[in-house]
């Protein structure tokens, strides 16, 4: 028997070993899943729920998952751990109750949509929503995530005072150019404590800067700036 056909052989076993495997990822995929539906059944939130406005979405939850993840990993990439578990995430949250992702995006349509793609998974419609507005509105619904493009007036300057809806994200384009924000209605247990938002006057941002805070603004209109505030751990304690 030649080299070649030794080797094909040999090619031929791995690649039904990887058969075999991928047939075991899928279980366990399937297996999470179900595991992830139990938790909410056991918390109340399935989808017999039908009359809550509030998104089950958890991004603390998500953010903690895949940063564990990214630290454990050896030879994928971040960015593909990133991308693999939020799918599996939205999956798991769409099957809970359908929602959509209402894109307002008049300036960069295309990129928008990727990046709505990017962060909340393959499987959430995107439905295009004529101005902020009515893509607020349908976020307030509690059936959707609003997804409105910066820099298209100054809807944003008014959600630090509604009740009903939350920022949930700040997607920004390479370069920090091109980007946007994910609004909707989330209960306050389910906002991270790393990253918040908020909208400040100038003196108060310049006072938090002042003072060292890791505050970074990300938009303006007039004495107003919508603000990312990160949580940083003390330089002491971080030592320690």
């Amino acid at each position: 028997m030649t080299n070649t056909h030794t080797n094909m052989r040999a090619i031929d076993t791995l690649r039904e070993e990887i058969d075999t495997l991928d047939e075991e990822l899928l279980a366990l995929i399937e297996r999470r899943l179900d595991l992830a539906a139990a938790i909410a059944q056991a918390k109340g939130e399935d989808t017999a729920d039908a009359d809550s406005e509030e998104l089950l979405l958890r991004p603390a939850r998500e953010a903690s998952v895949i940063a564990r993840l990214g630290s454990l990993t050896r030879r994928i990439p971040k960015d593909s751990i990133t991308a693999i578990w939020r799918e599996l995430m939205a999956i798991n949250l769409q099957a809970q109750r359908p929602i959509e992702i209402a894109l307002h995006a008049s300036r960069h349509p295309e990129r928008m949509h990727l990046m709505a793609r990017a962060r909340f998974g393959t499987i959430l419609p995107v439905r295009a929503s004529a101005s902020p507005q009515a893509a607020l509105d349908k976020a307030r619904a509690g059936r959707a995530i609003a997804l409105i493009e910066i820099g298209e007036g100054d809807w944003w300057t008014r959600l630090g005072d509604d009740p009903d809806l939350n920022i949930i994200d700040g997607l920004l384009g390479e370069g920090g150019r091109g980007s946007a924000l994910a609004v909707g209605r989330l209960s306050p247990d389910r906002l991270g404590e790393d990253r918040s938002f908020a909208v400040l006057e100038q003196a108060e941002l310049a006072n938090r800067l002042g003072r060292g805070e890791a505050v970074l603004p990300i938009a303006v209109s007039g004495n107003l700036n919508l603000c990312v505030i990160e949580r940083v751990t003390p330089l002491s304690r971080a030592a320690a």
